[in-house]
């Protein structure tokens, strides 16, 4: 027998010590927004966007005295349509555990305890809240949509989601599929998405590479022409192509390499940049139980045709933190104007 029984103590898992102990679940995309947006700034209400047309056939054979009238060129427009958001996050430092020493008492200079901000315990959860923001940014500027509603009421969100969470303006999936409808020439159907289950909607062996090369056949000379275009595509479509890269010798435009430690896909020598958060948010949100709502989409488009509006970028990820004496807690606010816009469908291809 042991020469000591402790089975009457009451033992406890060493605690974490310190902040730098503590490993924060990963966001599904932290990129800066300019990685896929031009950003546009000093948005704070209705703007117009105003789109002058092409010049037509310029130049006829001269004969007499008057010269040949030449056609003219369509103004049209869009505004910007910036939305308030806010919210609010609230600590009291009094629900920490009091002996758990990520947060001890005992470390603490500052001579009102619950007084959390500026410390470096509180600066954790401030970065987690400002990485919270940013991912968040993305979900609605894509999925956002002001009429939406859940499966139940004939909309594709998921029963039960909180739809004030989308609502606030028109993200870029509603607009493109408005823009860009199933009968437009530049719009390429991906079949899988049809199936009546997840099963069902599994993409064929080599899909991707077919929609890719759809798109690009599809698309306007000045979008493939285009310094700064790019395919934005599902994780689902991503991994398709690559299982075909792996078992095909389709050249040096098409293939994966590693720039920088992290790996891009190309395709025809456009870069194919994934969204995994797409998947993330087409699973969490858009799923009726059975099936996805269009599990795979691809958008072949430029940086500058799908811009973010917004009062100040540094809103986007600003928060205003301090202490209320009075109520004993330690608060962050946030305030920002935002808005995303499809801008000309020309320089779009659109696969769902």
């Amino acid at each position: 027998m042991a020469l000591i029984n402790a089975d009457a103590l009451t033992l406890n898992a060493r605690e974490a010590e310190t902040v730098s102990e503590v490993i924060f679940q990963r966001v599904f995309n932290d990129s800066d927004l300019a990685e896929f947006h031009e950003i546009e700034t000093g948005i704070d209400v209705k703007t117009q966007i105003a789109f002058a047309g092409r010049l037509g056939l310029l130049g006829k054979k001269a004969s007499g005295c008057t010269p040949n009238e030449a056609g003219g060129f369509e103004l049209t427009e869009k505004f910007w349509t910036p939305v308030l958001e806010d919210f609010r996050i609230k600590h009291c430092q009094n629900d920490m555990p009091a002996l758990l020493k990520l947060f001890r008492k005992s470390q603490r200079i500052n001579p009102d305890f619950f007084d959390a901000v500026g410390t470096q315990e509180f600066g954790v959860i401030i970065s987690a809240v400002e990485t919270a923001m940013l991912e968040n940014m993305h979900r609605k500027i894509w999925f956002n949509d002001t009429a939406a509603e859940t499966i139940a009421d004939g909309g594709v969100f998921k029963n039960g989601t909180d739809l004030g969470y989308f609502d606030s303006f028109d993200g870029l999936f509603k607009q493109i599929y408005t823009e860009v409808p199933s009968n437009a020439l530049n719009r390429v159907t991906i079949s899988a998405n049809a199936g009546d289950s997840y099963a069902n909607q599994a993409l064929p062996e080599d899909a991707a590479l077919a929609i890719f090369e759809k798109m690009v056949t599809a698309a306007d000379e000045r979008l493939v022409s285009a310094e700064d275009n790019f395919i934005l595509a599902t994780r689902s479509l991503a991994d398709n192509y690559r299982a075909t890269l792996r078992n095909k010798n389709l050249g040096s435009g098409f293939l994966e390499v590693v720039e920088e430690g992290r790996p891009k896909l190309y395709f025809d020598g456009i870069e194919v940049k994934v969204r995994y958060d797409w998947d993330r948010y087409i699973k969490t949100y858009q799923d009726n139980g059975t099936k996805w709502n269009l599990p795979h989409r691809a958008v072949f488009t430029t940086k500058s045709n799908i811009p973010v509006g917004t009062l100040s970028e540094e809103d986007l990820t600003k928060l205003d933190v301090f202490y209320d004496k009075t109520l004993k807690t330690n608060i962050m606010d946030a305030a920002y104007t935002i808005d995303a816009k499809h801008l000309e469908s020309y320089m779009t291809v659109a696969a769902y």
